[in-house]
């Protein structure tokens, strides 16, 4: 009867340690998990070594400084060979590299990619039939422009025109500047003829999901290491014995030894590494 009487306390006492507010949503799972755990614990403390206490916390610890995303530069060459598209994709990536130099920013360039088009054939039908009769003037120039293209177009020895066209495409990734230097940088890479760049910052903004995201291991780029990870757990440690003193204190014990700890969930909110912990600690006798 007297053990069954401790097992209803020790259950009590671990069922009444109250969580830290306000309560993030990442950790929600925390109570969820520390309420099966703590009732097994609570039932064999009990029988083997007496009541303890049974807490959860949340620790903290800064997230290192992020890498910036980098942007994102796709140059293509073109030219009726590769050799000559090669060329062209060579003169426009030095300007590019020039923009960069004066920024004081690194240049990945990746693999080369080819292409061959075969474009529609210019031929005087198509040209008088595209031309818009309903205004005589306008159409009169355009008639001319006709004349001068037909005479100007080449003909290959069979009689036709050589339509073929090899692209030489390549994708750059740049450093962000500065953000107060990024304005000037961007308008330096169109100086430099850029027409594709692709900031990679404009992605879907995932807002109050990021933490959840990160516990599905889609978040690679904030994972902060182990090192952290131990700092916001040991943090939390602290706080779970912070609560169970004040808890102890109020039922006229004295707190004893970390009996054991469980780490219930591992996130971040963005600045900082989150990890949610429960602690059993012991009374001394």
């Amino acid at each position: 009867m007297n053990r069954l009487a401790a097992a209803v306390a020790a259950a009590t006492l671990a069922i009444v340690t109250p969580v830290a507010a306000p309560v993030a949503a990442q950790d929600i799972a925390g109570p969820v998990a520390a309420a099966v755990d703590q009732f097994g614990q609570g039932m064999a403390e009990s029988m083997t070594g007496g009541p303890g206490l049974f807490v959860t916390a949340r620790g903290e610890a800064p997230l290192p400084a992020a890498a910036s995303s980098p942007m994102t530069v796709t140059i293509r060459g073109s030219g009726k060979t590769a050799v000559e598209a090669v060329a062209d994709r060579n003169a426009q990536l030095e300007r590019v590299r020039s923009v960069a130099n004066r920024f004081d920013v690194a240049v990945e360039v990746g693999a080369t990619s080819y292409a061959i088009a075969e474009a529609e054939a210019w031929t005087m039908d198509s040209a008088i039939s595209a031309i818009d009769w309903s205004d005589p003037v306008l159409a009169a120039d355009a008639a001319a422009d006709a004349v001068e293209d037909a005479a100007a177009a080449p003909a290959a020895a069979d009689g036709a025109s050589d339509t073929r066209t090899v692209t030489a495409s390549v994708q750059v990734k740049l450093d962000r500047p500065n953000e107060s230097r990024l304005p000037e940088f961007v308008d330096a890479l169109v100086e430099a003829g850029v027409t594709n760049l692709d900031d990679s910052l404009n992605g879907l903004n995932l807002g109050a999901m990021a933490p959840f995201v990160s516990l599905l291991g889609l978040d690679a780029t904030r994972d902060p290491g182990e090192p952290v990870w131990h700092q916001a757990t040991a943090d939390g440690v602290r706080k779970a014995r912070a609560q169970a003193e004040a808890i102890a204190e109020a039922s006229g014990r004295r707190l004893g030894p970390v009996r054991y700890v469980s780490v219930l969930m591992r996130s971040h909110d963005g600045e900082n590494a989150l990890v949610s912990v429960a602690v059993r600690f012991g009374f001394e006798e």
